[in-house]
């Protein structure tokens, strides 16, 4: 991922570029955390470019905001993609967020009566790229034509299953995407990294709900996502997985305290 910073005033404004997730999180969150120890409480993300974001990622935008608020300032979303948006709907976040159409009316927020014009995001500071996901490996449980470990990537967890995005090549059809379908069972592999360690799980799923969208602004190529529920669950991992949702439950919480 990259993140750019960049000032109006009193106003910052970071750019995201890429996917924030649990593996770029403590690059970033340390780099976030510096801006705000700094003295800033005014802040608009631009999210315009932010192909995929994970709940941790979320989870640390959330507990930041509330941070920010707290400190007698104020953090808003400017031009989130489609997948963005699908994600904050799915996961019950549209409302913990201020959300804006442009960068524009996202620092108008705080410079009330301003002409603030059109802002230039160039030439401001950046991070180096980083790159990283948390995907998930998957193939039917009957084997079939499909090759195995389908590479998928976890969008958010639940107590009894998660939710996966599964994009495909661009151009022609998917034999893999059409046997994502309800009640379908699937192999899962992934790794999960929590606060203290890293997780490894391997079980069954059922598919509970398949759907296509968009892949983005400027990509006509159709995403899977897919919720399943787990099947065959090891009672330690369980436990692992349910504890990791009631931490996911108190952000929610410490975002409207």
């Amino acid at each position: 991922m990259k993140l750019e910073k960049h000032r109006y005033e009193d106003v910052i404004i970071l750019r995201f570029t890429g996917e924030f997730d649990t593996f770029n999180l403590p690059a970033f969150s340390e780099r976030i955390d510096r801006i705000v120890d700094a003295g800033d409480n005014q802040f608009v993300l631009d999210l315009r470019l932010l192909k995929f974001i994970n709940s941790a990622a979320l989870g640390y935008l959330i507990k930041t905001s509330k941070r920010i608020k707290d400190a007698g300032g104020g953090l808003v979303l400017a031009r989130p993609s489609k997948f963005i948006k699908k994600t904050l709907s799915t996961l019950g976040l549209d409302d913990v967020f201020q959300i804006f159409e442009s960068v524009e009316g996202g620092v108008m927020h705080f410079r009330t009566g301003d002409d603030v014009g059109e802002i230039t995001l160039a030439g401001g500071e950046y991070d180096e790229a980083l790159t990283g996901s948390v995907p998930i490996l998957f193939r039917p449980q009957d084997g079939g034509d499909a090759k195995p470990n389908q590479v998928g990537r976890i969008v958010t967890l639940y107590e009894d299953g998660l939710l996966f995005r599964y994009e495909p090549e661009a151009g022609g059809s998917d034999p893999v995407q059409a046997s994502l379908t309800k009640g379908a069972v699937l192999k899962l592999k992934f790794r999960q990294p929590f606060a203290i360690k890293e997780y490894y799980f391997e079980m069954n799923g059922e598919i509970l709900e398949a759907n296509q969208m968009a892949g983005g602004d400027d990509d006509d190529t159709p995403v899977s996502a897919v919720r399943v529920r787990y099947q065959d669950i090891k009672p330690d991992d369980r436990t692992h997985l349910e504890q990791f949702v009631r931490d996911q439950e108190s952000w929610k919480t410490e975002s409207q305290a």
